[in-house]
């Protein structure tokens, strides 16, 4: 990559470059190739070569959750009670927005939009708008919005300046062109009307950095850069409202002085690509010291990222997973089980965790005595 997509300063070697010859998706598909990341001095902004084809791939091949209605990513265990990703979202969304009467309010690369469902089912008079590039997700929109007001892969010319909020949850890390991602949301508000949207905070779940299909790694002067330029007025930038996420609000405004100077961040940027160049090397450390049978705690990116990396991964017999709608799937060949149906025979387990809450978060299951690896 010669170019920064934020502010189209010129790039730098990579400050990583995936040892092995694979590469894991955020959905957990390991692909092969290597994953290179280069990070941008002028902005802060740091970017992954995109996967080949990388549209196609969106339209054809990228299905989350659409398992069922209700299935959901597991966001906290609040109390012993579990909070999922969608409860929390619409929860924040609301505190963070004032939605006019009669809103339209359009979700943006909206997946099956469980959020703004959700957002409908608790707010009154807002008209649901549904865009993203593929068509499996129409099923489910299908239960709230009406035909006209849903959108693949072109959205509606009569849908200019016609929202009053557009909204976005987990997308704009995944175009290679968050410029004009940002452009085409501006033309589809009304003046002064509201972008809201999440995007995952590298600087506190370190694995962003190396997910395969995660082309932006924001940091929070990229993104206040690429708001001002695309004629948006910052109103927040919040790194605490959802985990390892930024949780942004900006209003249409033309003519917006420009973004505030950027904040050097490439030496954090560097030690997580060291963290991760070691990684590999450190799960086999830990699976040569013993031969038993092993289980890994958690289904997600760190999970799979560790399975990809064992030298003997049969000797894995299952992932553990607090979320009821991943148990009794299955991930690599290997079933998700609750952590209370762990086999007898596992006596080694890997945690598949954020290492910023992987030892907090095993502490507070009941699991047998075992030897346990810690990213």
């Amino acid at each position: 990559m010669d170019a920064c997509c934020i502010c189209d300063e010129p790039l730098a070697a990579p400050v990583y470059e995936s040892p092995a010859p694979f590469s894991v998706t955020s959905l957990c598909q390991v692909l092969e190739g290597q994953t290179r990341v280069w990070h941008c001095e002028f902005c802060g902004h740091t970017q992954t070569a995109p996967l080949p084809a990388l549209e196609k791939f969106y339209a054809e091949e990228y299905h989350i959750l659409t398992a069922s209605e209700e299935e959901d990513q597991l966001y906290e265990i609040r109390d012993g009670q579990k909070i999922f990703r969608t409860e929390h979202q619409v929860n924040t969304l609301l505190e963070k927005v004032t939605l006019p009467p009669n809103a339209a309010v359009l979700d943006y690369g909206c997946g099956k939009a469980s959020t703004l469902k959700a957002l409908v089912e608790r707010s009154g008079g807002i008209t649901p708008h549904v865009f993203d590039v593929g068509e499996q997700y129409r099923p489910f929109w299908a239960k709230f919005v009406r035909p006209e007001y849903q959108a693949v892969d072109c959205v509606p010319v009569e849908w200019a300046g016609k929202m009053d909020v557009v909204i976005s949850f987990f997308a704009l890390e995944h175009v290679a062109d968050p410029r004009a991602f940002v452009a085409e949301v501006n033309r589809l508000l009304k003046p002064g009307g509201t972008f809201y949207f999440l995007a995952p905070n590298l600087f506190a779940n370190t694995a962003d950095l190396v997910v395969a299909d995660h082309v932006n790694h924001f940091s929070e002067s990229s993104l206040r850069r690429l708001l001002a330029d695309g004629d948006f007025a910052t109103r927040t930038v919040d790194d605490s409202a959802h985990h390892s996420a930024w949780v942004v609000a900006a209003e249409k405004q033309d003519g917006v002085v420009g973004a505030s100077e950027s904040v050097s961040n490439e030496a954090a940027v560097r030690e997580m690509a060291a963290y991760w160049a070691s990684f590999g090397g450190r799960v086999r450390t830990f699976e040569q010291k013993g031969t038993s049978e092993a289980a890994i705690y958690g289904s997600g990116f760190y999970g799979t990222f560790i399975h990809a990396s064992l030298a003997v991964p049969e000797a894995v017999k299952c992932f553990l997973d607090q979320n009821p709608h991943r148990q009794k799937q299955t991930l690599l060949g290997k079933p998700i089980l609750a952590p209370e149906a762990l086999p007898d025979s596992v006596q080694r387990l890997y945690a598949g965790l954020n290492p910023r809450v992987a030892r907090d978060e095993l502490a507070a299951v009941s699991l047998p005595e075992l030897e346990v690896f810690f990213p």
